[in-house]
Protein backbone atom coordinates (compact mmCIF):
# COMPACT_ATOMS: atom_id res chain seq x y z
CA UNK A 1 0.00 0.00 0.00
CA UNK A 2 1.27 3.30 -0.99
CA UNK A 3 1.58 5.71 2.20
CA UNK A 4 0.25 8.79 1.66
CA UNK A 5 1.99 12.02 3.02
CA UNK A 6 -0.46 14.96 4.32
CA UNK A 7 0.72 18.88 3.60
CA UNK A 8 0.28 18.91 7.38
CA UNK A 9 3.21 16.15 8.01
CA UNK A 10 5.79 18.51 6.20
CA UNK A 11 4.93 21.38 7.37
CA UNK A 12 5.10 19.99 10.80
CA UNK A 13 8.55 18.32 9.98
CA UNK A 14 9.81 21.63 8.72
CA UNK A 15 9.00 23.08 11.50
CA UNK A 16 10.90 20.67 13.99
CA UNK A 17 13.64 20.84 11.19
CA UNK A 18 13.86 24.68 11.22
CA UNK A 19 13.88 24.56 15.50
CA UNK A 20 16.83 22.34 15.44
CA UNK A 21 18.52 24.66 13.03
CA UNK A 22 18.15 27.64 15.33
CA UNK A 23 19.30 25.66 18.72
CA UNK A 24 22.30 24.14 16.62
CA UNK A 25 23.14 27.79 16.37
CA UNK A 26 22.86 29.07 18.98
CA UNK A 27 24.89 26.53 20.36
CA UNK A 28 27.42 27.03 18.56
CA UNK A 29 27.36 30.57 18.93
CA UNK A 30 26.91 31.05 23.02
CA UNK A 31 29.98 28.05 22.75
CA UNK A 32 31.72 30.62 21.13
CA UNK A 33 31.00 33.47 23.08
CA UNK A 34 32.04 31.88 26.20
CA UNK A 35 35.35 30.10 25.11
CA UNK A 36 37.60 33.38 25.09
CA UNK A 37 39.09 32.39 22.52
CA UNK A 38 38.90 31.38 18.88
CA UNK A 39 37.76 28.13 18.27
CA UNK A 40 38.01 26.09 15.44
CA UNK A 41 35.63 24.25 13.68
CA UNK A 42 36.61 20.42 14.53
CA UNK A 43 36.50 21.77 17.72
CA UNK A 44 33.16 23.27 18.48
CA UNK A 45 31.84 20.04 16.34
CA UNK A 46 32.94 17.65 18.93
CA UNK A 47 32.33 19.72 21.87
CA UNK A 48 28.46 20.02 20.61
CA UNK A 49 28.48 16.35 19.16
CA UNK A 50 27.65 17.84 15.82
CA UNK A 51 28.77 16.84 12.04
CA UNK A 52 31.43 19.11 10.88
CA UNK A 53 30.05 20.31 7.94
CA UNK A 54 26.94 21.55 9.93
CA UNK A 55 29.25 23.29 12.19
CA UNK A 56 30.51 25.06 8.76
CA UNK A 57 27.60 26.07 7.24
CA UNK A 58 26.45 27.74 10.57
CA UNK A 59 29.91 29.36 11.04
CA UNK A 60 28.99 30.76 7.17
CA UNK A 61 25.77 31.98 8.10
CA UNK A 62 27.25 33.63 11.23
CA UNK A 63 29.73 35.02 9.52
CA UNK A 64 27.71 36.35 7.19
CA UNK A 65 25.68 38.70 9.48
CA UNK A 66 28.86 40.04 11.20
CA UNK A 67 28.16 38.36 14.57
CA UNK A 68 31.56 35.12 13.96
CA UNK A 69 34.80 36.08 11.71
CA UNK A 70 37.47 33.71 11.34
CA UNK A 71 40.69 34.42 13.34
CA UNK A 72 43.91 32.34 12.33
CA UNK A 73 42.66 28.79 11.79
CA UNK A 74 39.77 29.04 14.24
CA UNK A 75 36.38 31.64 14.81
CA UNK A 76 35.11 33.87 17.14
CA UNK A 77 32.48 36.35 18.02
CA UNK A 78 32.90 39.92 17.13
CA UNK A 79 32.27 43.44 18.36
CA UNK A 80 28.66 43.37 16.83
CA UNK A 81 27.58 40.73 19.15
CA UNK A 82 28.25 42.86 22.05
CA UNK A 83 27.27 45.81 20.87
CA UNK A 84 23.67 43.85 19.89
CA UNK A 85 23.45 42.65 23.62
CA UNK A 86 23.82 46.41 24.95
CA UNK A 87 22.34 48.38 22.69
CA UNK A 88 18.68 49.77 23.36
CA UNK A 89 16.89 46.16 22.31
CA UNK A 90 18.22 44.04 24.95
CA UNK A 91 16.47 42.41 27.39
CA UNK A 92 17.92 43.43 30.43
CA UNK A 93 16.76 42.42 34.08
CA UNK A 94 14.24 44.87 34.85
CA UNK A 95 12.63 43.87 31.21
CA UNK A 96 12.37 40.47 32.20
CA UNK A 97 11.09 40.81 35.66
CA UNK A 98 8.30 42.97 35.24
CA UNK A 99 5.75 40.42 33.92
CA UNK A 100 7.07 38.67 37.24
CA UNK A 101 6.24 42.17 38.82
CA UNK A 102 2.99 41.26 36.99
CA UNK A 103 1.97 38.29 37.91
CA UNK A 104 3.32 39.07 41.94
CA UNK A 105 0.64 42.11 42.47
CA UNK A 106 -2.09 40.38 40.69
CA UNK A 107 -1.83 37.58 43.17
CA UNK A 108 -1.20 39.53 46.02
CA UNK A 109 -2.57 42.35 45.13
CA UNK A 110 0.14 44.41 46.67
CA UNK A 111 2.52 46.94 45.22
CA UNK A 112 5.85 44.64 43.94
CA UNK A 113 9.06 46.19 43.33
CA UNK A 114 12.33 45.11 41.65
CA UNK A 115 15.91 46.55 43.57
CA UNK A 116 19.50 46.48 42.40
CA UNK A 117 22.60 47.80 44.56
CA UNK A 118 24.02 51.08 43.56
CA UNK A 119 26.88 51.81 45.63
CA UNK A 120 25.24 51.93 49.23
CA UNK A 121 22.17 52.48 47.86
CA UNK A 122 19.36 50.04 46.97
CA UNK A 123 17.34 51.80 43.89
CA UNK A 124 14.24 50.89 42.92
CA UNK A 125 14.52 49.49 39.42
CA UNK A 126 10.87 48.29 38.03
CA UNK A 127 7.47 48.67 39.70
CA UNK A 128 3.62 47.45 39.97
CA UNK A 129 1.24 49.38 41.61
CA UNK A 130 -1.21 47.13 43.89
CA UNK A 131 -5.11 46.55 43.49
CA UNK A 132 -5.85 48.33 47.14
CA UNK A 133 -7.94 51.11 47.21
CA UNK A 134 -5.35 51.99 49.79
CA UNK A 135 -1.69 50.94 48.75
CA UNK A 136 1.87 52.18 49.44
CA UNK A 137 3.93 52.51 46.15
CA UNK A 138 7.72 54.20 46.18
CA UNK A 139 8.10 54.49 42.65
CA UNK A 140 10.87 53.68 39.57
CA UNK A 141 14.33 55.71 40.96
CA UNK A 142 13.62 55.80 44.67
CA UNK A 143 16.56 54.71 46.86
CA UNK A 144 17.60 54.67 50.28
CA UNK A 145 20.18 53.15 52.24
CA UNK A 146 21.40 49.85 51.28
CA UNK A 147 21.72 48.81 55.16
CA UNK A 148 17.83 49.68 55.95
CA UNK A 149 14.74 47.48 55.29
CA UNK A 150 13.69 44.71 54.31
CA UNK A 151 15.36 44.46 50.70
CA UNK A 152 18.68 46.35 51.96
CA UNK A 153 18.94 43.37 54.44
CA UNK A 154 18.37 41.14 51.11
CA UNK A 155 21.13 41.94 49.13
CA UNK A 156 23.48 42.53 52.44
CA UNK A 157 22.66 38.72 52.98
CA UNK A 158 24.16 37.85 50.01
CA UNK A 159 27.32 39.79 50.93
CA UNK A 160 30.35 38.45 52.72
CA UNK A 161 30.85 39.13 56.10
CA UNK A 162 33.94 41.67 55.44
CA UNK A 163 32.04 43.01 52.98
CA UNK A 164 29.08 43.86 55.13
CA UNK A 165 31.76 45.08 57.48
CA UNK A 166 33.02 47.68 54.86
CA UNK A 167 29.48 49.25 54.91
CA UNK A 168 28.66 49.20 57.93
CA UNK A 169 32.07 50.86 58.57
CA UNK A 170 30.60 53.65 55.78
CA UNK A 171 27.03 53.62 57.31
CA UNK A 172 25.74 56.73 59.45
CA UNK A 173 22.52 54.72 60.99
CA UNK A 174 21.05 58.08 60.50
CA UNK A 175 16.99 57.51 61.87
CA UNK A 176 14.86 57.38 58.41
CA UNK A 177 11.67 56.20 60.61
CA UNK A 178 10.48 55.26 63.98
CA UNK A 179 12.47 51.69 63.21
CA UNK A 180 15.11 52.39 61.66
CA UNK A 181 18.45 50.08 62.44
CA UNK A 182 20.74 52.29 64.48
CA UNK A 183 23.42 50.20 65.07
CA UNK A 184 26.12 47.90 63.19
CA UNK A 185 24.59 44.78 65.70
CA UNK A 186 21.29 44.85 65.14
CA UNK A 187 22.11 44.97 61.09
CA UNK A 188 24.21 42.05 61.14
CA UNK A 189 21.33 40.11 63.46
CA UNK A 190 18.76 41.56 60.41
CA UNK A 191 21.06 39.74 57.65
CA UNK A 192 21.54 36.96 59.65
CA UNK A 193 17.92 36.33 60.37
CA UNK A 194 17.65 37.38 56.01
CA UNK A 195 20.15 34.70 55.13
CA UNK A 196 18.62 32.22 57.27
CA UNK A 197 15.03 32.40 56.07
CA UNK A 198 16.17 33.52 52.18
CA UNK A 199 13.85 35.75 52.99
CA UNK A 200 13.28 39.41 55.14
CA UNK A 201 10.55 41.57 56.49
CA UNK A 202 10.22 45.03 57.37
CA UNK A 203 7.98 47.47 58.97
CA UNK A 204 8.19 51.36 59.54
CA UNK A 205 12.06 50.68 59.24
CA UNK A 206 12.72 53.38 55.97
CA UNK A 207 9.38 55.08 55.77
CA UNK A 208 7.05 54.77 58.70
CA UNK A 209 3.76 53.59 58.03
CA UNK A 210 4.86 51.27 55.17
CA UNK A 211 6.20 47.56 55.86
CA UNK A 212 7.99 45.41 53.16
CA UNK A 213 8.99 41.51 52.41
CA UNK A 214 11.59 40.96 49.77
CA UNK A 215 13.48 38.27 48.06
CA UNK A 216 16.37 37.85 46.13
CA UNK A 217 16.28 37.17 42.29
CA UNK A 218 19.69 34.89 41.46
CA UNK A 219 21.91 34.58 38.59
CA UNK A 220 23.34 31.75 37.08
CA UNK A 221 25.86 31.90 39.81
CA UNK A 222 23.96 32.35 42.79
CA UNK A 223 24.65 35.61 43.03
CA UNK A 224 21.68 38.00 44.30
CA UNK A 225 21.41 40.39 40.99
CA UNK A 226 18.57 41.68 42.18
CA UNK A 227 15.24 42.03 45.18
CA UNK A 228 11.49 41.43 44.44
CA UNK A 229 9.60 43.06 47.09
CA UNK A 230 5.77 43.39 48.27
CA UNK A 231 5.11 46.89 49.80
CA UNK A 232 1.94 47.55 51.83
CA UNK A 233 0.70 49.80 54.37
CA UNK A 234 2.05 49.03 57.51
CA UNK A 235 -1.22 47.50 59.23
CA UNK A 236 -1.28 44.86 56.10
CA UNK A 237 2.08 43.63 57.61
CA UNK A 238 1.35 40.14 58.34
CA UNK A 239 -1.08 39.80 55.42
CA UNK A 240 2.36 40.66 53.18
CA UNK A 241 4.21 38.32 55.47
CA UNK A 242 1.28 35.18 54.46
CA UNK A 243 2.05 36.20 50.92
CA UNK A 244 6.04 35.26 51.26
CA UNK A 245 5.35 31.69 49.82
CA UNK A 246 4.25 33.54 46.92
CA UNK A 247 7.07 36.14 46.42
CA UNK A 248 9.38 32.98 46.85
CA UNK A 249 8.12 31.30 44.22
CA UNK A 250 7.85 34.19 41.92
CA UNK A 251 11.66 35.35 42.60
CA UNK A 252 12.68 31.88 41.99
CA UNK A 253 10.74 31.49 38.76
CA UNK A 254 12.15 35.08 37.56
CA UNK A 255 15.84 33.88 38.93
CA UNK A 256 15.34 31.15 36.37
CA UNK A 257 14.08 32.91 33.79
CA UNK A 258 17.08 35.38 34.07
CA UNK A 259 19.68 32.33 34.84
CA UNK A 260 18.89 31.65 31.03
CA UNK A 261 20.00 34.80 29.93
CA UNK A 262 22.81 34.53 31.67
CA UNK A 263 24.56 31.16 31.81
CA UNK A 264 26.84 30.12 28.87
CA UNK A 265 26.48 26.53 27.47
CA UNK A 266 29.63 24.98 27.36
CA UNK A 267 30.43 21.73 25.73
CA UNK A 268 28.01 19.30 25.76
CA UNK A 269 25.57 21.85 27.71
CA UNK A 270 27.18 22.48 31.02
CA UNK A 271 26.92 26.41 32.38
CA UNK A 272 30.08 28.14 32.54
CA UNK A 273 30.15 31.48 34.05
Amino acid sequence: MRATVHDADISGRDRLAGMQSVNRALDVLFLLAGSGEPRSASSIAHDLRLPRPTVYRILDTLGGKGIVAKVGDGFGVTEKLGRLASGPVGVGLADMVVRHLQNLAAITKETSGLHVRVGDVRRCIAEVEGYHGIRWARGVGFAAPVWSGAVGHVILADLSDAELAEIAGRADFTPLASNTVTGIDQLRARVAVARERGWSASVGETVDGASAVAAPVRDHRGRAVGVMSLYAPADRFEAIQDCVPDLMRIAAAASDEWIGVTATPAGNGGATG
